[in-house]
């Protein structure tokens, strides 16, 4: 048993840089006469992400770019699939036979033509149900991997699979703890990853199931226009851009504004819990609006942040333009540029927004 090694992974689960570059992947590449060493976590839906070592960079910023992984002959029978979902490493000839994969347009067209035609790879399971890969590549020149590279490879596997569940579940304690933080700032939190809730503060779980539910696909929100207005985000991808949309009052709860704040890193992150936090602030006619703060979660001009606030707090496009001394066309152009870029389509909608970002800022 090679306890250096082992020391590695559990070092790597806590600090998860250390998988990059020449750190852990590096040295199960090395250690396994191979090249590459590459870490991919795909969701549920398909989405993945990667980190690797230097040599495996370059190669799979083409693999994602170019769409290879849709073409991967693992996922085209059920028997391949569940080869690979056995707990141990296996080479690619456990899965396909060599003829198979001579023919086969993604070694063809990708892996022999980027020098990691042969691989030996695993498949883990984690808490949010993303599948982790891990593989190690080299080129066909090289010929097949040994034997005993996928036996040691196989001995460890327990150690990685511990590291790869303890990571992410470090990544959800420290989103919890954000969650408990802004709770107690009096801000309605959950967390939620590919759309679907992770976890929640007290006070966001309070507006379930009558406002929003947790649906099998997604976060649904009760109202439809709401509703709408956060599928539109969702699809625009939300959780590297965020956004903010208005829920309107109903008995028992207050006009409300949902800010979608995307977590820093998590485009990246194998390991991450959760993509995006979703903070949530009654609306208050008493809030001060900062027009910076406007600008900054809309893209809006300075102009246009000013407009936003005048509007959203009451005045009329004729009262703005008579405090700017411009014309009122000047001011609805801004107004419209205003709606664009918050998605808002009625004076009324920016109301809540605008009133919203003064309670988030207090």
């Amino acid at each position: 048993m090679d306890h250096e090694l082992i020391a590695s992974i559990y070092e790597a689960a806590v600090v998860p840089e250390l998988w990059k570059g020449r750190g852990l992947l590096d040295q199960l590449a090395r250690r396994s006469q191979s090249h590459d060493g590459v870490l991919m976590g795909v969701s549920p839906d398909g989405v993945a992400r990667w980190i690797g070592n230097d040599s495996a960079i370059p190669k799979m910023e083409i693999y994602i770019k170019e769409g290879w992984g849709a073409k991967n002959p693992y996922l085209l029978s059920e028997e391949r699939s569940r080869k690979f979902s056995e707990p141990r490493f296996l080479m690619d000839t456990d899965i396909m036979t060599y003829e198979e994969m001579m023919e086969s347009e993604y070694y063809q067209g990708f892996m022999r033509p980027h020098g990691c035609f042969w691989h030996a790879g695993t498949g883990i399971t984690s808490p949010s149900g993303d599948i982790i890969k891990i593989s190690v590549h080299r080129s066909y020149e090289e010929g097949p991997l040994p034997g005993e590279v996928t036996t040691a490879l196989t001995e460890i596997r327990p150690h990685l699979a511990r590291a790869a569940l303890l990571a992410s579940r470090l990544k959800f304690e420290q989103i919890k703890s954000t969650l408990d933080a802004m709770e107690a700032l009096g801000i309605w939190a959950g967390a939620l990853k590919n759309g679907r809730l992770v976890v929640a503060n007290r006070s966001f779980q309070s507006l379930l199931p009558d406002v929003m539910r947790d649906c099998r696909h997604r976060l649904v929100i009760d109202q439809k226009t709401a509703d709408a207005r956060w599928a539109s985000l969702l699809e625009s991808r939300v959780s590297q851009y965020g956004g903010s949309f208005p829920i309107a009052a109903r008995e028992g709860h207050p006009a409300m504004v949902v800010h979608a704040l995307p977590i820093a890193g998590a485009a990246n992150d194998i390991f991450n819990a959760a993509d995006l936090l979703l903070a949530i602030t009654p609306v208050l006619k008493e809030a001060k609006v900062d027009d910076g703060i406007l600008a900054s979660l809309y893209d809006l001009t300075p102009a246009e942040a000013s407009v936003a606030k005048e509007i959203g707090l009451g005045r009329s496009v004729d009262e703005v333009a008579r405090l700017r001394d411009v014309s009122v066309g000047t001011i609805r152009a801004q107004l419209h540029a205003v709606f664009d870029k918050t998605g808002s389509k009625r004076q009324s909608e920016l109301a809540r927004l605008v009133l919203g970002v003064g309670q988030l800022t207090e």
